[in-house]
């Protein structure tokens, strides 16, 4: 790959990452679909075969957990209903492997809606018994992941953000922690296609982004957020270079 810092080149590159990982998605649904075992494993299973197949990283932040893999069936599900549109014809298989994925799906439906944030929590509530911190990150991770792969605008995850904050208060560590992870991801975005090019420009739209998600303390370092532009955009590291300086690294959630 060629060294650059001509825009047109980041916008490729960020299309080249983003086509490769959602042709993953779509080969690996496919063949979860023709095949005779169709258990969360599997699937999972096949999300890696395709993106290491594809050369590309699952959309992650800058670690890479255990889980990540399972985590990714929120982005098989997206394709599957949004994308390609075939949950109906394969309602069962939808209906018993992407289970998890239904209720983050009706939670972030009731976030973006105008209910009252009392009877949100309500619904977020009956959905999961003993909601835990894992929940709390997917449904984020869903909001998103929606936006990353063009289905929704940014202002729509920003409001999904900001209600979940005012619904789940005693959540308020492992939603801010996530929030840094979409920070990074917009920023990100904006230096792959051109738009933020020196560090000034970086700076500032790194706390303007942090200011417009309504959650406070959640401006990546330097170092967190140059990885997701690596991982996720595969900016290259003489952009990388020229716009970041090296700071201490967060702990983040994707």
């Amino acid at each position: 790959m060629k060294k650059s810092s001509n825009s047109s080149f980041d916008a490729v590159s960020e299309l080249n990452a983003k086509r490769r990982r959602v042709k993953a998605y779509v080969d690996a649904l496919s063949e979860f679909l023709l095949s005779n075992d169709k258990g969360r494993e599997r699937a999972a299973e096949l999300i890696k075969k395709h993106l290491i197949n594809s050369g590309v990283e699952p959309f992650r932040g800058a670690s890479k957990p255990d889980d990540i893999y399972d985590k990714e069936l929120i982005s098989l599900y997206i394709i599957g209903t949004l994308g390609l549109g075939i949950s109906e014809d394969f309602k069962e298989v939808f209906s018993k492997v992407f289970s998890k994925e239904a209720k983050y799906e009706e939670v972030i439906k009731a976030l973006a809606s105008d209910q009252p944030i009392d009877q949100v929590r309500e619904t977020i509530k009956a959905l999961f018994n003993n909601l835990s911190e894992n929940d709390i990150a997917r449904i984020l991770r869903f909001a998103v992941t929606l936006y990353y792969l063009d289905f929704k605008p940014y202002e729509f995850v920003t409001k999904v953000i900001k209600r979940l904050s005012e619904a789940l208060p005693e959540h308020s560590d492992t939603i801010r922690r996530f929030t840094k992870f979409f920070v990074a991801v917009k920023l990100a975005e904006e230096i792959s296609n051109g738009s933020v090019r020196t560090k000034v420009e970086k700076e500032i739209r790194k706390q303007v982004i942090s200011l417009e998600t309504g959650i406070p303390k959640t401006t990546p370092s330097d170092d967190y957020a140059a990885k997701i532009a690596q991982v996720v955009y595969e900016v290259s590291p003489t952009i990388l270079k020229n716009i970041f300086s090296k700071k201490e690294s967060d702990e983040e959630e994707s």
